[in-house]
């Protein structure tokens, strides 16, 4: 199998991946009785709603462009016209980081993964990845988007890209305020040790 084989079925894996984690923790979390949607932690539910829309289409365009090598073609607005093989590498490797932040704060949440802000009684998990960063699973996605931006280089993308991480960083502020008045001095403690990001 040659290098050009290898990064091919490394993005591939690596794209899906995350796709699958999500689904198969949806189902889990789904028939252990509780709801993994949460409230919108924004005043406003379109922006929330269209920030979760784009990033679930770059998500699955990311796919597409990890399966399909000339996807990327297709799209408008594209920025060059050739995707060389480091750029599919640095992608691949952009995948990796993501998701093993991403699996990483899944397994230690596990069925108590919430999309937006939980309903009802919950922990404060400062354990596993969450040493690491406070919101690991938001750090992951600038990886992902990352690795999509380098295999679909479009100004669409980044435009979208752009929205999403503006957006999720209004999320976690959000979520931030959320968590100190609902674990106070625990919270603030752990704030003062671990980063936003990484």
């Amino acid at each position: 199998m040659n290098a050009s084989t290898t990064i091919h079925l490394g993005l591939i894996i690596l794209s899906t991946l995350p796709l699958l984690a999500i689904v198969l923790l949806a189902y889990q979390t789904m028939r252990a009785g509780f709801n993994i949607l949460g409230t919108s932690p924004l005043r406003s539910k379109p922006i929330y709603y269209t920030n979760q829309l784009i990033a679930a289409v770059i998500m699955i365009m990311t796919v597409c462009a990890a399966i399909f090598p000339n996807f990327f073609l297709h799209i408008p607005g594209i920025i060059q016209d050739e995707i060389v093989e480091v750029q599919r590498l640095f992608a691949m490797v952009f995948l990796l980081a993501g998701n093993l932040l991403m699996l990483s704060a899944y397994w230690t949440l596990s069925i108590f993964t919430r999309m937006g802000l939980p309903e009802g009684e919950h922990a404060l998990y400062t354990n596993g990845v969450f040493t690491v960063s406070r919101n690991p699973i938001y750090t992951s996605f600038f990886f992902f988007y990352t690795a999509g931006f380098m295999l679909i280089p479009s100004w669409w993308v980044a435009i979208g890209m752009t929205f999403v991480l503006i957006t999720n960083h209004t999320i976690i502020k959000s979520e931030e305020k959320y968590l100190e008045n609902t674990f106070g001095e625990e919270y603030t403690k752990y704030k003062g040790r671990v980063a936003r990001y990484l």
